[in-house]
């Protein structure tokens, strides 16, 4: 039972020292690193645009706090099962979850209610603000909006190429900051993005036997028929 609605997740450089601390996501890492002394609550929430940084953070507190992520099968179960085990929990894409045939509502309300008689905790992971959740049991919504509900903010431009920086090196591709800064300069400039275009650049690479360059990646990126070669390597 517990192998089916527990995941024992874990994420790359799982390590407080090895994430990026900035002004975007400053509040989340005191809020998560500082467990449980600065929790005034059972539950955290922490929401945010895709690969902001939300999965890595949750995974180290997960680490810190004996967290396990709840899979999907779970919400078929009564949520008391879930209690055998002497841990506290982790859901991710919970906005996800209330826009599911699945009846999300009464199960989180006695899963809530069951985390505070028996004091554990819970982080919920999100893409959009409690507010926009699509909750319709008025008890569960009111308790949720009692929850701390931190925004881990897009990046800015020095942000984003020390994540750039970091997404390179767990690759193992080596190259240098001024070809980042020219990747970034002309895509879309967002981590998904950034990282599609660094395995594309990276996989041509390697076909053509080259290095990453600033004339090879002009290659390959800005154009209508460029895009249409990065969607036959994908």
């Amino acid at each position: 039972m517990i192998q089916e609605i527990f995941s024992f997740h874990q994420v790359e450089n799982l390590n407080w020292n090895d994430f990026i601390e900035s002004e975007e996501n400053r509040e989340a890492v005191a809020c998560l690193s500082c467990w449980p002394k600065s929790w005034h609550s059972n539950g955290v929430i922490i929401y945010g645009a895709p690969k902001v940084g939300k999965t890595h953070i949750a995974g180290l507190w997960a680490q810190a706090a004996n967290a396990i992520y709840i899979l999907q099968a779970a919400f078929n179960e009564p949520p008391r099962n879930l209690f055998d085990a002497n841990c506290n929990f982790v859901i991710d894409n919970f906005d996800d979850l209330t826009n599911t045939d699945i009846n999300i509502d009464n199960w989180m309300f006695d899963f809530f209610n069951i985390c505070r008689e028996k004091n554990h905790f819970f982080l919920l992971i999100s893409r959009t603000a409690p507010s926009m959740w699509n909750i319709k049991l008025r008890d569960l919504r009111s308790r949720l909006l009692t929850l701390p509900a931190i925004n881990i903010k897009n990046p800015d431009d020095d942000l984003l190429l020390k994540i750039a920086k970091k997404i390179s090196k767990d690759f193992g591709i080596n190259i240098t900051d001024e070809i980042l800064s020219y990747i970034l300069d002309h895509i879309k400039r967002d981590v998904p993005t950034f990282s599609a275009t660094l395995k594309m650049l990276d996989k041509l690479a390697l076909q053509k036997q080259k290095s990453i360059t600033i004339p090879f990646v002009k290659k390959y990126i800005g154009t209508e028929k460029n895009t249409e070669k990065n969607e036959e390597l994908r």
